[in-house]
């Protein structure tokens, strides 16, 4: 039954990946002009204009071909594993992923993973103990940290940490002296465990208040069912009446929300990522947009969609087998 319902959703994927790919290629080539007008228009402020330059761009890229043509050149590469190059470096688009989607998913990883050691616990409890002093102080401070805008608290915690610690710096994801020493070394690991503190917790803060809200919620209403209320009248330990089967209905949301991580670990948080100048993807998509250099913004924005679906397939699985009322369409 689940072989059957991952096939048939794989198959559904194609179709729409591809209808996607289709759209994202045409909407990045929407704004005016192109990247060799922009590359023409430095060659004329630099007083040397590189025709040959210019013509093998046109013939590398497709510059001149309808978008449809330019479209399938880049598709039928994107397939092969070839994802075109960087038009302002030359660098392959796949090298430049290569290179910073795993600082991308580290930081992704490590802010996922405080947000929920932080906000199941913290639900949990400010719903059990319901219009009390712990709620209202759980909830103060979780709607304190959902209105503070994200770079506003990366600038806070960047200068707060640099008065404490003048020796360190908290931008970047390591220090300057370990710049050519590889992550796997154990000073670079613990130089990069300490610039990781910032960044992620930084960017927990906003999803870490809103998942407790949202747990709360959820298992207050599941608090009133009946069926609690006869685990209760049973005389079941309390810690097991809310965990066995209101905390698994209650935590769906949680596990829904895969489908919107696993995109995230290539766009990250954009503007933190600015601010506190790690090498994510982030920027670098920011870059390619604002220079439409296609290739490159159109691979990095078509792998996070790519990660979306299978995201949503991956919460369509564990909520099935988390929540047993919830059943695989066997039609």
């Amino acid at each position: 039954m689940l072989l059957k319902y991952i096939f048939k959703r794989l198959l559904i994927a194609i179709p729409t990946l591809l209808v996607i790919s289709f759209m994202v290629f045409m909407i990045i080539q929407l704004p005016p002009g192109s990247f060799l007008d922009t590359k023409m228009e430095q060659m004329e402020l630099e007083g040397q204009v590189d025709l040959l330059e210019i013509q093998r761009l046109e013939e590398t890229y497709h510059i001149n071909s309808n978008l449809t043509v330019q479209y399938f050149y880049w598709l039928g590469g994107f397939m092969i594993g070839d994802l075109g190059e960087d038009f302002d470096t030359g660098e392959k688009v796949s090298s430049i992923i290569a290179e910073l989607l795993p600082y991308t998913a580290i930081i992704s990883f490590c802010t996922i993973l405080i947000t929920w050691m932080i906000a199941i616990p913290a639900g949990v409890i400010a719903a059990i103990n319901k219009n009390n002093p712990t709620d209202y102080t759980i909830s103060f401070v979780g709607l304190i940290a959902l209105a503070t805008p994200n770079f506003i608290a990366a600038i806070i915690f960047q200068v707060v940490i640099q008065a404490m610690y003048p020796n360190f710096s908290p931008t970047g994801l390591w220090s300057d002296e370990y710049n050519d020493v590889p992550w796997y070394h154990w000073d670079a690991f613990i130089d990069i465990c300490k610039h990781l503190v910032v960044p992620t917790f930084v960017i927990a803060l906003s999803g870490t208040a809103g998942m407790i809200r949202l747990l709360r919620t959820n298992l207050i209403d599941e608090l009133k069912k009946q069926y609690v209320l006869c685990a209760r009248a049973r005389g079941l330990h309390p810690a097991l009446v809310v965990m066995k089967y209101p905390f698994r209905v209650a935590i769906n949301p949680f596990i829904s929300g895969i489908g919107g991580i696993l995109p995230a670990l290539i766009s990250g948080s954009m503007v933190i990522s600015i601010v506190l100048a790690l090498p994510t993807l982030g920027p670098k998509l920011l870059e390619a947009l604002m220079g439409q250099n296609t290739y490159l913004a159109s691979s990095i924005v078509f792998i996070q969609c790519i990660l979306a679906v299978l995201g949503i397939l991956i919460s369509d699985i564990l909520l099935a087998i988390v929540d047993p009322r919830i059943k695989f369409d066997s039609k």
